[in-house]
């Protein structure tokens, strides 16, 4: 009887392996001034997703005075937009990225739409740093501060000095300045790469 199992069991293949999980997609958070950052975290996601061959990319931009306009997004942005709202999330698809825009009350939210995609996302957080706000730290891969080449001396440190715990790398980018970079980037075409040290 023995035998008769072991021919039974040998039927179905050798035992599973076990695998690692994918790695899920990149997840990346930009601090600064609304005018700056937001333009900036719009590029980073179509860098991001252009990097990882994603078909789209999430921005969630807290606090956002206003919903964003809907713009000619390619069918992938509209998927990913319309999978936001099934969830109760008002994205609108703008060039190849879904942009939800959160209230001053809503920053919950923005991890919420995260976690709702496998697509890189990125939040732009332009409002003040609060306990709240450092919270969604820990779960980025990539954190960018954004700071004018004109801004106060003391300022750049003193913020690095406050993100020194972020397991992320912490990078310093200067706002779009190049002709055409801001207008595309919030079209939801831009494409913004950066330098990770030592990876």
């Amino acid at each position: 009887m023995s035998g008769l199992l072991e021919r039974a069991a040998s039927a179905f293949g050798p035992p599973a392996v076990a695998v690692d999980p994918p790695r899920m997609a990149p997840r990346a958070l930009v601090l600064g001034r609304p005018d700056d950052a937001v333009p900036v975290a719009a590029a980073l996601a179509g860098g991001l997703r252009e990097q990882h061959r994603a078909a789209g990319a999430l921005l969630a931009v807290w606090p956002a005075p206003a919903p964003p306009r809907a713009a000619l997004g390619t069918p992938a942005a509209s998927r990913l937009a319309s999978r936001l709202q099934a969830r109760g999330l008002e994205a609108v698809a703008r060039g190849r990225l879904a942009w939800l825009a959160l209230a001053a009350d809503e920053l919950a939210l923005a991890a919420r739409a995260v976690a709702a995609v496998d697509v890189p996302a990125v939040i732009a957080v332009t409002g003040p740093r609060t306990t709240a706000t450092d919270d969604l730290l820990a779960d980025q891969d990539l954190i960018v501060l954004v700071f004018p080449a004109d801004a106060e001396p003391g300022l750049e440190p003193l913020a690095l000095a406050g993100l020194e715990r972020c397991t992320a790398p912490v990078l310093v980018h200067r706002p779009l300045d190049t002709p055409g970079a801001r207008p595309a980037a919030m079209a939801g075409w831009g494409r913004l790469r950066v330098e990770v040290p030592g990876r």
